[in-house]
């Protein structure tokens, strides 16, 4: 009977997807110039990449050094000028 027959819940398929540049940059270079025996080819471009990650992060901390200060300014200003209000109306 059909009435009485419950449906079966739908299956969610969810399918990762992952994008290394790196991988891709390296694959794209062994198919230009072939496989490199040897490890050495490998270590240069994981190096190349270390050193891009360590100077990109490295830029970006006085960034947020100089937002910290410039937001403890700006409370700064906005407490004198609400004290020296609220000075003036007593």
């Amino acid at each position: 009977m059909a009435l009485f027959e419950t449906r079966k819940p739908r299956r969610f398929e969810y399918k990762p997807r992952f994008y290394n540049p790196d991988k891709e940059q390296l694959e794209q270079l062994k198919a230009k110039y072939g496989e490199i025996e040897g490890e050495s080819y490998k270590r240069r471009i994981d190096f190349r990449s270390a050193m891009k990650e360590k100077k990109e992060a490295k830029i970006g901390k006085p960034a947020s050094l100089f937002r910290v200060l410039l937001i403890a300014c700006i409370i700064t200003i906005l407490l004198y000028v609400l004290l020296m209000v609220v000075e003036k109306w007593q």
